[in-house]
């Protein structure tokens, strides 16, 4: 399971694209030794040629889709909490009840499933740097290819 970030570029850019952006910040960060923030225009002036001829409706559509893949990352983030606290909660409800110890070990055994999941998930979208970074890029290049829209607009 990819963290949602890459499932969003892979589905707008191809897996093709998400590839070779990927190899080359993974080369980037790996080269860049004195911390400087890697060069990442390469990638914009690629997107940028890709999207720049689709028509305005189909990048306003993928900017919403931008933003909803956001929220929902942000989301997961803020929720994983809650999903902590009641893993805890239930597991130490089980544990206190009085059931058969069969019933007892396959609920927590199912509860710890769930719990599993949900840390793989957390985990996977809260340290996704490369991810991330390609997602500021598409973000930055669907408002560029909007800002040019809406100004030439104005000017007819």
């Amino acid at each position: 399971m990819a963290n949602v970030f890459r499932k969003l570029i892979r589905k707008e850019l191809g897996d093709i694209n998400y590839h070779r952006y990927s190899c080359y910040l993974r080369k980037n960060i790996s080269n860049n030794t004195d911390n400087k923030v890697p060069d990442n225009q390469v990638i914009f002036n690629d997107m940028y040629e890709k999207l720049k001829n689709r028509d305005f409706k189909s990048i306003y559509k993928m900017h919403n889709r931008l933003n909803d893949t956001m929220l929902l990352a942000f989301r997961i983030s803020k929720n994983f909490f809650f999903a902590f606290l009641f893993y805890l909660l239930a597991t130490v409800y089980l544990l206190l009840r009085s059931m058969s110890p069969e019933l007892t070990a396959i609920s927590i055994i199912l509860i710890n499933i769930c719990f599993v999941y949900k840390i793989y998930e957390f985990i996977s979208n809260k340290f996704c740097y490369i991810d991330a970074q390609l997602i500021l890029l598409y973000k930055a290049v669907l408002d560029r290819i909007i800002l040019n829209e809406q100004k030439s607009m104005r000017e007819k």
